[in-house]
């Protein structure tokens, strides 16, 4: 934790830290790097003003969430309407007085970080999971979190959601969480609640071996992600619409260190090679004799195959 704490010093500066805090000016920023992120439905608070107009231009679906909110809380899921407002995807119905006490609510900070006053809520549309990860859960939309040191991948896996986590691809509260190879996007071990499983507890299905559709472009997504925020050390989280494809949800400057125990492997080794080679690069560009970013990553992936830090992985699928 220390040495995450001291790279993240090192690489992340303040500023960026406190602009990825925000949901809002973080997609602006990703959609001008050309990365995918939800549309916009509505930014509600501050110049924004509840009003009747604003409800009756909803859509029938969609997600509402503090802007400066973390960890789920404040998220309000709706899928369908009803003669008193929507239904929420858990079945309950969410009226028109009740959408806009919880909009007060997280205007007042009440869902924020460290309480923020004058948030904003956030609403987008409903993501529904595409058919190749739906399958896989029982219900609940899983996610892809990929580690970056810079533009280079260094690790990633996906958190599938179990009827004990009720939906939620929270590790803690019950999901399970599958390291992902970086070569073709397959499963190669999963892991709930410490101990190592082949299949999903929920829905019995095989998980060693399942490909996670699109994992090229999840890659690129995820390595515009350090240019376009200013963080040199990220993770990204991203999830497969069915409609929209590959989405970027969020970005967090301080990502947790769980995935080291998915994988089995530890992250130190590869940030220090990865950096040693971005080092070379720089010394060399001088004499134009620098390895592209392609060559960077293929070196780094034969690297921790020759050295036995995690199972063999190589990228012939990228192309820079």
């Amino acid at each position: 934790m220390n040495r995450r704490n001291a790279l993240i010093q090192r690489l992340n500066p303040a500023r960026s830290i406190k602009t990825v805090n925000h949901k809002f000016e973080t997609k602006e920023k990703l959609a001008a790097a050309g990365v995918p992120v939800p549309p916009t439905i509505a930014l509600v608070g501050g110049s924004s003003p509840q009003d009747d107009l604003l409800y009756d231009q909803l859509p029938d679906s969609f997600a509402i969430k503090p802007n400066c909110g973390s960890q789920g809380r404040g998220v309000i899921l709706v899928d369908g309407r009803c003669d008193e407002g929507w239904y929420r995807l858990s079945g309950d119905v969410l009226t028109y007085a009740m959408l806009q006490e919880h909009i007060r609510l997280i205007e007042e900070g009440e869902y924020s970080l460290d309480g923020i006053d004058g948030d904003h809520a956030l609403i987008e549309p409903l993501i529904r999971t595409h058919p190749d990860m739906a399958r896989l859960v029982p219900y609940g939309l899983p996610d892809i979190r990929i580690i970056c040191l810079g533009d280079v991948p260094l690790m990633a896996m996906t958190r599938l959601p179990t009827e004990e986590s009720d939906g939620r691809a929270n590790l803690h509260q019950g999901a399970v969480g599958a390291a992902i190879d970086l070569r073709d996007g397959s499963i190669f071990r999963a892991v709930l609640a410490k101990q190592e499983i082949y299949n999903h507890p929920s829905t019995g299905m095989r998980l060693i071996g399942a490909e996670i559709p699109f994992w090229n472009d999840m890659l690129d997504a995820a390595r515009r992600c350090s240019d376009a925020l200013n963080l040199g050390y990220v993770g990204v989280d991203l999830v497969i619409d069915a409609a929209r494809g590959v989405q970027v949800l969020e970005c967090n400057a301080y990502p947790g260190l769980e995935i080291q125990n998915v994988n089995g492997a530890g992250l130190a080794k590869r940030i220090e090679w990865v950096e040693r080679r971005i080092a070379a690069r720089q010394r060399v560009r001088q004499r134009s004799l620098v390895p592209s970013l392609g060559d960077t990553i293929r070196s780094f992936t034969e690297r921790l195959a020759v050295s036995g830090l995690a199972r063999p992985y190589s990228t012939p699928a990228l192309h820079f």
